[in-house]
């Protein structure tokens, strides 16, 4: 199985016999992982967030477990930069890649900003923080703390989400924007035929390639909107890339 072709040495960091392809995997997913505090385009996406945060934010309790939240992805990009600087890589400027581009979408209703954390969130407990068994004790020993908030980050919007719904106004507004999330959350998995992603996972980056994540989160996330009455559109609908 492919379980047990994987490596079983765990690498630290300055490790002399870290193999290079695996080094330099680490490097190109580190750097291309939007949650890096030496990447100035992230500062940038976390002043936007947090001022949509505050101001949409329908009550006091809401602001608070979202302040949370937001501590959570500023600790996110510390930790990143702190993994690459080990790797030999103190600083990065590279911009949201072209998959990513749910983080440009405008968040312009309290709606829009339950789907960005219930959707969008939700892809990174598939892809950005399922580190556990890659073979780098730096990445390897965060990857837990990493997952759980990202379980929290993804749950406080679809409960966000579901309160909303329970307005007709709310469930109506939910089912027009639903148009807009869902196919660029699909998209945030990247290309089906990405050659990178063989090599990820074949080094424990990544548990699966970018097509079966997708498939997985489809499966599990679909049926979630389904239940609160939201009709998904077809998963190839206004989809950017296939």
């Amino acid at each position: 199985s492919t379980a047990a072709a994987a490596p079983v040495r765990i690498y630290r960091q300055g490790d002399a016999d870290l193999p290079e392809e695996l080094k330099k995997l680490l490097v190109r997913a580190l750097s291309k992982h939007l949650e890096n505090a030496s990447n100035p385009h992230y500062d940038r996406l976390l002043s936007k967030l947090f001022e949509r945060c505050m101001t949409l934010a329908p009550d006091t309790e809401k602001k608070r477990l979202l302040a949370k939240l937001m501590m959570q992805e500023v600790e996110h990009g510390a930790i990143t930069a702190d993994i690459l600087r080990g790797l030999g890589v103190d600083k990065v400027d590279t911009p949201m890649d072209e998959y990513q581009y749910l983080f440009s979408l405008p968040i312009e209703s309290w709606c829009d900003l339950c789907f960005f954390h219930s959707l969008g969130d939700r892809v990174g407990m598939y892809i950005g923080e399922n580190w556990g068994n890659v073979p780098y004790e730096p990445l390897r020993a965060v990857a837990p703390r990493l997952h759980r908030d990202e379980v929290f980050h993804a749950t406080l919007g679809y409960q966000n989400l579901t309160v909303h719904c329970q307005k007709p106004e709310g469930f109506a507004e939910a089912q027009q924007l639903i148009h807009k999330w869902w196919p660029a959350v699909l998209d945030m998995f990247g290309a089906s035929g990405s050659t990178f992603s063989d090599k990820y996972v074949k080094w424990g980056i990544r548990t699966s390639g970018n097509e079966d994540l997708r498939r997985q989160y489809i499966a599990d996330t679909r049926p979630m909107m389904e239940k609160l009455g939201i009709e998904v559109p077809d998963d190839k609908a206004n989809r950017r890339f296939l």
